[in-house]
């Protein structure tokens, strides 16, 4: 199968590196407005000249040049080269979240079945074996009908920093609210594990700790000229360049910052890039904190907590069923599965280090899975678009539960 990419940044790269991890899969083209990723994919994939483009009219007009499009660019602009490629001829690997706005979202998903493309989102943790093995067991029915569930996302202090108070999605206006942007994997999880359309939703969350008041006495508006970054857990300095790069680590995260990761790469984006300034001086305004109340049809309901403040980032899991529970974390990667009064068990779903660590392994489960559909063998299809559209109406409805206060939202 041949694929292209419109957006080689750090979510593009990973899924051309996992479909190079099959036979027959070729990369044909590549389009990105930075120069330096052009090149990067180039030398990477052995391209042409011809096979690089740098604006999306130019890559848009070539004509179909693959089977299918990845697009990773950045979330605002998903609707236009969604709708573009699908024009196009392509069928998409699309990065979540869809969209941006709900109206958005809808036309996607419009525009892929009326021109009858296949779109599958990058909704990856349903096919990470840890949630894969909860579905298997809740489909088994030792479990009883689905009462509730509870889920957490420990984003990890120094992941917030990154991606959301320097990085890309620190800006609801910008980006997206945090709620689609971190959690709509979440909020996937459960309306899949609920299997029925959710009716009610609630939220409440804000931004606390990120903000200027609670900068350190003396603190400068860069780590790299501060006189408090030595005591700082949020030095950048500290996180990008002594715990990782020193460390060997030249991957995600480090290679947002400058890819391919260099030290005199590292330290120019530290000078002069939003990944080297103060925490508590950056324009941003997505919450630290939220959590979401959800009810389903026949009085399923679910809890999710994100929040910014643990030390790793990891997700952790409680669902009960009338006749049983299932819970565990994905730093312990096993499940405890009790059967009330009769059995009990614990399952190993330590990801095959074979499939990478990409969520899990749930990154390159997701390309195996698309690479089958092309050479024509049975598939799971567990993200395709009108399976992922419910949990992002879910998001646009606690983000505007969360505005009100916690009013609760129905959604139709």
């Amino acid at each position: 199968m041949r694929f292209c990419i419109i957006g080689y940044g750090s979510r593009g790269s990973a899924y051309a590196e996992n479909f190079y991890k099959f036979d027959g899969c070729e990369l044909t083209a590549v389009c990105d407005v930075k120069p330096e990723r052009l090149t990067l994919a180039a030398k990477r994939y052995n391209l042409k000249q011809t096979d690089l483009y740098n604006n999306e009219t130019s890559f848009f007009s070539a004509g179909k040049l693959a089977d299918i499009c990845v697009v990773s660019t950045p979330d605002a602009a998903h609707v236009k080269h969604a709708i573009a490629a699908m024009e196009t001829g392509y069928d998409l690997l699309l990065e979540k979240p869809i969209a941006v706005t709900e109206k958005d979202c809808e036309a996607i998903y419009k525009t892929a079945v009326k021109l009858n493309r296949k779109v599958f989102v990058c909704h990856v943790l349903r096919y990470s074996p840890f949630f894969a093995s909860i579905k298997e067991e809740l489909r088994s029915g030792d479990y009883g009908r689905l009462s509730t569930v509870n889920l957490t996302e420990n984003v990890a202090y120094w992941h917030q920093a990154h991606s959301y108070v320097r990085g890309n999605w620190h800006n609801s206006a910008e980006s997206s609210p945090m709620i689609l942007a971190k959690c709509c994997h979440d909020l996937d999880l459960l309306a899949w594990f609920a299997e029925v359309p959710c009716e009610n939703v609630s939220s409440m969350g804000s931004l606390n700790f990120f903000t200027k008041e609670n900068a350190p006495k003396n603190s400068a508006e860069r780590c790299l000229d501060c006189p408090a970054a030595a005591d700082c857990v949020y030095n950048a300095v500290k996180i990008y360049d002594t715990e990782r790069f020193s460390a060997g680590v030249t991957d995600w995260p480090v290679n947002v910052l400058c890819d391919p990761p260099t030290r005199e790469g590292l330290n120019a984006a530290l000078k002069s890039s939003d990944y080297g300034k103060c925490v508590f001086r950056c324009n941003n305004d997505v919450v630290d904190h939220q959590v979401v109340n959800l009810e389903f049809k026949g009085g399923i309901t679910a809890h999710l907590t994100m929040t910014a403040f643990s030390e790793d980032g990891y997700r952790e899991i409680h669902v009960h069923g009338e006749k049983g529970e299932i819970f565990g974390n994905m730093l312990e990667n096993k499940l405890h599965c009790n059967i009330y009064g009769k059995s009990k068990k614990v399952i190993d779903v330590s990801a095959n280090p074979d499939l990478g660590f990409g969520h899990g392994g749930g990154d390159y489960l997701l390309v195996k899975d698309i690479v089958s559909f092309y050479k024509g063998e049975p598939i799971k299809g567990l993200t395709e678009i009108g399976l992922s559209m419910q949990s992002h109406r879910i998001a646009f409805a606690a983000e505007a539960s969360r505005l009100k206060h916690g009013q609760a939202q129905k959604l139709k």
